[in-house]
């Protein structure tokens, strides 16, 4: 088990730098500046749809099947807007690339973000995007360079804080980490992400009341977040109520890694006979968990013979 930050943090695809002008970001000479921000299936799927009389229509039709969760849909309504103006609009490429970003496509978010920015540098949504892009890809100079002046704005979109807080945790700034979070929570005191992170910044600290109550505040608000639930059960662990520990990370996963999970936590905690029967335990629950629960009992067993070997001088 790796006991790093649980944050959603991941290195993606490389930095790149787009070519061409603020108005055609696609091939010199092509008809549609802007099918290079297309994945193709949505143009196909939907070619036979009927015609809109503004772009205007196009992007509330681009909204509603963004609630009701058709994103190919969505695509297309917005695309055929852009290609509909005189001129390119911010807002639609912006959820152009929120809706790239979210199935993945960091490469045609990152185009869309940037030429939103292009058109209007003050954008909030597409600033904080890129601000998280490059947080994803584990950029955090870039990220601030985003991410920073949005924060200070009044009205500030959470999703800059909240970011901002999660780049000062990784750094050990905790403090400032949670002054971020907090002011995030101004926003929406009822956010489960920030929640979390908000605990789990309180948790690296070893403020475990305090860890708890925003962590159970984030379940609260969403009975299904499992990352929160995986952190409360942390911090009962180091409380030394491993049941409530047990139940807390077995909740929505598998039952034989919260055992391995909070075995792990035992043995650095240096509760050695507690570790060992949740060790044991893991591997009984699961055949798939020998191999990692037998290498931590391997561990366990070498710290706790070094813990009971005489002094030499």
């Amino acid at each position: 088990m790796n006991h790093k930050y649980r944050f959603p943090v991941a290195g993606l695809l490389l930095l790149f730098t787009l070519g061409g002008c603020a108005t055609q970001p696609g091939t010199q000479g092509s008809g549609d500046p802007y099918g290079a921000l297309s994945d193709g299936n949505s143009s196909v799927a939907y070619s036979t749809a009927f015609p809109v009389a503004s772009p205007e229509e196009a992007y509330r039709n681009g909204d509603a099947a963004l609630r009701s969760g058709d994103a190919d849909r969505a695509l297309f309504e917005y695309l055929r807007g852009l290609q509909m103006e005189g001129r390119p609009q911010a807002d639609p490429l912006y959820r152009v690339g929120v809706i790239h970003h979210g199935r993945g496509n960091t490469d045609l978010a990152e185009k869309a973000y940037r030429w939103a920015l292009d058109v209007d540098s003050r954008h909030a949504g597409a600033g904080t995007a890129m601000g998280v892009l490059m947080l994803e890809r584990r950029d955090f100079e870039q990220a601030e360079l985003y991410l920073t002046p949005i924060a200070a704005r009044s009205g500030a979109p959470w999703q800059a804080d909240n970011a901002l807080g999660v780049i000062a945790d990784i750094r050990g700034q905790h403090e400032q980490a949670r002054r971020h979070y907090e002011k995030a929570l101004q926003v929406n005191p009822r956010i489960p992400r920030v929640l979390n992170n908000l605990g789990y910044s309180y948790y690296l600290v070893g403020d475990l009341d305090a860890a708890r109550l925003q962590l159970r505040q984030a379940v609260n608000v969403n009975p299904r977040y499992e990352l929160a639930w995986r952190n409360l059960g942390l911090v009962y662990a180091r409380q030394g109520d491993y049941e409530t520990a047990i139940e807390a990370v077995a909740r929505h996963g598998d039952r034989a890694e919260a055992y391995n999970d909070i075995g792990y936590i035992s043995m650095l905690e240096g509760r050695f006979d507690q570790a060992m029967g949740f060790f044991e335990e893991a591997m009984r629950l699961s055949p798939a968990y020998y191999a990692t629960a037998g290498e931590n009992v391997e561990s366990l067993n070498q710290l706790m013979r070094r813990n009971v070997s005489p002094a030499t001088n």
